[in-house]
Protein backbone atom coordinates (compact mmCIF):
# COMPACT_ATOMS: atom_id res chain seq x y z
CA UNK A 1 0.00 0.00 0.00
CA UNK A 2 1.70 3.20 -1.37
CA UNK A 3 -0.78 5.52 0.63
CA UNK A 4 -4.51 5.64 2.25
CA UNK A 5 -5.95 1.91 3.74
CA UNK A 6 -7.65 -0.57 2.13
CA UNK A 7 -9.74 -3.37 3.69
CA UNK A 8 -8.64 -7.01 2.34
CA UNK A 9 -10.62 -10.08 1.77
CA UNK A 10 -12.25 -11.28 4.81
CA UNK A 11 -11.41 -8.74 7.97
CA UNK A 12 -7.88 -7.86 7.43
CA UNK A 13 -6.76 -4.27 6.79
CA UNK A 14 -3.99 -2.53 5.89
CA UNK A 15 -2.43 1.06 5.62
CA UNK A 16 0.74 3.06 3.90
CA UNK A 17 4.17 1.14 3.67
CA UNK A 18 2.10 -2.16 4.70
CA UNK A 19 3.28 -4.63 2.85
CA UNK A 20 0.75 -7.74 1.58
CA UNK A 21 1.66 -11.07 0.34
CA UNK A 22 -1.09 -13.39 -0.77
CA UNK A 23 -0.93 -16.94 -1.23
CA UNK A 24 -0.88 -18.47 -4.36
CA UNK A 25 -4.75 -20.47 -3.95
CA UNK A 26 -8.07 -19.07 -4.53
CA UNK A 27 -8.76 -17.11 -8.09
CA UNK A 28 -10.46 -14.14 -6.47
CA UNK A 29 -9.18 -11.07 -4.43
CA UNK A 30 -11.49 -8.58 -2.85
CA UNK A 31 -9.67 -5.17 -2.01
CA UNK A 32 -12.18 -1.83 -0.82
CA UNK A 33 -10.60 1.37 -0.33
CA UNK A 34 -11.23 2.88 2.88
CA UNK A 35 -10.05 6.00 2.02
CA UNK A 36 -7.96 8.13 -1.14
CA UNK A 37 -5.52 4.98 -1.41
CA UNK A 38 -2.34 3.81 -3.74
CA UNK A 39 -1.68 0.35 -4.53
CA UNK A 40 1.01 -1.26 -6.20
CA UNK A 41 0.00 -4.95 -7.66
CA UNK A 42 2.41 -7.38 -8.72
CA UNK A 43 2.00 -10.90 -9.81
CA UNK A 44 4.01 -13.80 -11.12
CA UNK A 45 5.65 -17.16 -10.13
CA UNK A 46 7.62 -18.09 -7.89
CA UNK A 47 10.83 -18.28 -8.54
CA UNK A 48 11.84 -21.21 -6.18
CA UNK A 49 15.58 -20.54 -6.01
CA UNK A 50 17.50 -17.58 -3.85
CA UNK A 51 17.08 -14.58 -3.86
CA UNK A 52 19.79 -11.97 -2.72
CA UNK A 53 19.21 -8.15 -2.72
CA UNK A 54 22.24 -5.11 -2.22
CA UNK A 55 20.72 -1.76 -2.78
CA UNK A 56 19.05 -1.95 -6.24
CA UNK A 57 20.47 -4.96 -7.78
CA UNK A 58 18.65 -8.32 -7.29
CA UNK A 59 20.91 -11.37 -8.23
CA UNK A 60 21.02 -14.98 -6.81
CA UNK A 61 24.30 -15.18 -5.29
CA UNK A 62 26.39 -12.77 -3.39
CA UNK A 63 28.79 -12.90 -6.19
CA UNK A 64 26.67 -12.05 -8.53
CA UNK A 65 25.59 -8.71 -6.36
CA UNK A 66 29.18 -7.79 -6.73
CA UNK A 67 29.63 -8.23 -10.21
CA UNK A 68 26.46 -5.93 -10.78
CA UNK A 69 28.74 -3.24 -8.98
CA UNK A 70 31.23 -3.54 -10.91
CA UNK A 71 29.59 -3.44 -14.25
CA UNK A 72 27.54 -0.57 -12.96
CA UNK A 73 30.65 2.02 -12.04
CA UNK A 74 32.61 1.22 -15.08
CA UNK A 75 29.99 2.04 -16.97
CA UNK A 76 28.07 -1.07 -18.60
CA UNK A 77 24.61 -0.01 -17.89
CA UNK A 78 24.81 2.82 -19.89
CA UNK A 79 25.65 6.73 -19.31
CA UNK A 80 22.59 9.15 -18.50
Amino acid sequence: VLSGKIKLSGDAFAQSADFILFNHEGEEINIHAKESSTLLLLSGQPLNEPVVSYGPFVMNTQEEIHQAFADFHSGKFGKL
